[in-house]
């Protein structure tokens, strides 16, 4: 009884290590094919078949999370060289740029949290990056196309990408009007191209961490609601004049 007991075994041996040879294989295909994948995504995405782009973008990051081991979710640049895998890191973030566009459209609460998943995930693949500049101007842009949907998230994300000193407009950015935003931004970078009004502005980036700062700590949220109403108001007309 023996011979044949043994014969099975070696014999479900070899079909487990085969079977475990070609899903390594398999593995290994996908991840060689992992950048092809996420080109046709971009491409089917910019050719407005944003459906099939979604399944692409998901195919790819599912293969990155399962290469780097890090569980659902869980992929983050401290995964990548910095240094040799500048491009893959690039293409990442630019794929969860189109991913945060597209769920720009949802209304639905899942697809909202979705939105706000993409956006962190473009911020922490952007930030600290020598193409930070770039993510902060589309950001920048798309909310001044008037294509966005869910600003105060978007408005985040710009506000954490951009380094902006404007703190107190900063602090009223969810609720303010981004033309008026704009143009309080523009009438900044111009006055410090002049001796006395950059010495203007450096005070107010100097001391307005800390009104912002004391407001916060010192003011329930609902007058702080109340504050923000007042600047918005106050920026919104200062903004008319510049």
């Amino acid at each position: 009884m023996s011979g044949p007991l043994n014969a099975k075994q070696a014999l479900r041996s070899r079909l487990e290590e085969q079977l475990q040879k070609q899903e390594e294989e398999q593995r290994k295909e996908l991840l060689r094919k992992r950048i092809e994948i996420a080109k046709e995504g971009a491409k089917l995405y910019h050719s407005g078949k944003v459906g099939e782009a979604l399944k692409y973008y998901q195919r790819y990051l599912l293969i990155l999370e399962l290469w780097k081991k890090c569980g659902r979710d869980k992929l983050g640049p401290e995964h990548f060289d910095k240094t040799k895998d500048v491009y893959e890191l690039v293409l990442i973030s630019g794929i969860y740029w189109d991913l945060a566009r597209l769920y720009d459209r949802g209304k639905r609460p899942h697809q909202i949290a979705e939105l706000n998943n993409v956006l962190r995930k473009f911020v922490i693949f952007s930030k600290g990056f020598s193409y930070q500049p770039l993510s902060s101007e589309a950001l920048r842009r798309y909310l001044g196309s008037g294509k966005c949907q869910h600003s105060t998230e978007f408005k985040a994300a710009y506000q954490e990408l951009s380094g902006d000193k404007c703190f107190i407009a900063t602090m009223t950015l969810p609720e303010l009007n981004w033309d008026s935003y704009e143009r309080l931004r523009l009438k900044r970078d111009r006055m410090k191209e002049h001796k006395i009004s950059s010495w203007v502005v450096r005070g107010y980036e100097r001391y307005s961490p800390g009104m912002v700062g004391f407001i916060n700590s010192n003011f329930s949220p609902k007058q702080i609601a109340k504050i923000r109403t007042i600047l918005r108001v106050l920026l919104e007309r200062v903004s008319r004049f510049v």
